[in-house]
């Protein structure tokens, strides 16, 4: 199997490497296990554009899983016009913690950036009202000096808190410095008040875990129908191959 230590998501150039080597190194640590996927899953390379002016597009999915942890994963795509740093933790669901949600997508013209605890239920079933202040003061400080982008769109606000990082950057020095400096640090102290939540978490009755399980379903089943990713991937990818990443990898339900 590929180590992504060895790949270009580890290299200075890829924008969303210091990201990718935080998360790598912090869940390191707490006991996790690799998942083994399909080789053409865990790595692709693959061209994209015309004859006259193809492209070589890396796609990298690093996958864990530990007594806490469902599933983890980190999906890096690195092309001349597009990366990306997809990472999402879904918890187990005798632990009553939302999902953990990094959406980093640099485009042709601009980077889109979100960074949350994404709700499985209510807000009012999962977060108490330290962690809500917690997450809501971080954002806080992330939005002085990174853009916030508004309203969620009503179809998806349900799948976010009111602690979300939103932001669209345009491409230029200066969001790169902000993406480096607040965003990188924000994206620490998220991961890290996560984990703490998580691993400090008491399991649930019963009753709750069906409501958990239904609700991380509502949230994958949603993603599958309908993720914003899906042109992007086919344009580099193609059809199949995205399809079934989609479906049987990023966000499965099994």
């Amino acid at each position: 199997m590929r180590d992504i230590k060895n790949s270009v998501f580890y290299k200075d150039e890829w924008r969303w490497s210091n990201f990718v080597k935080y998360l790598v190194k912090k869940l390191r640590g707490y006991d996790s296990i690799q998942n083994t996927l399909p080789s053409k899953f865990v790595f692709k390379e693959s061209k994209y554009g015309s004859k006259k002016s193809e492209k070589n597009v890396q796609l990298f999915n690093w996958s864990i899983y530990n007594h806490r942890i469902n599933h983890a994963r980190a999906v890096c795509i690195n092309s001349p016009t597009y990366s990306v740093l997809n990472f999402l933790i879904i918890p187990d669901i005798i632990y009553n913690v939302p999902l953990f949600g990094v959406d980093f997508v640099t485009l042709p013209n601009l980077h889109l950036l979100v960074l949350d605890f994404q709700p499985s239920l209510s807000i009012e079933k999962q977060f108490d009202n330290y962690l809500l202040e917690r997450i809501i003061h971080m954002k806080e400080n992330c939005h002085k000096l990174v853009p916030f982008a508004g309203e969620m769109p009503s179809e998806v606000d349900k799948f976010f808190s009111p602690g979300v990082i939103w932001s669209k950057l345009p491409k230029n020095s200066q969001s790169e410095n902000l993406i480096s400096g607040p965003l990188y640090k924000s994206f620490t102290e998220y991961l890290n008040l996560y984990l703490e939540v998580l691993f400090e978490s008491k399991k649930v009755e019963s009753d709750l875990q069906v409501e958990i399980q239904k609700g991380q379903d509502s949230y994958l089943n949603f993603r599958k129908e309908k993720d914003p990713a899906r042109p992007m991937l086919t344009n580099l990818f193609g059809k199949t191959f995205t399809e079934e990443l989609i479906n049987n990898v990023l966000f499965s339900t099994r």
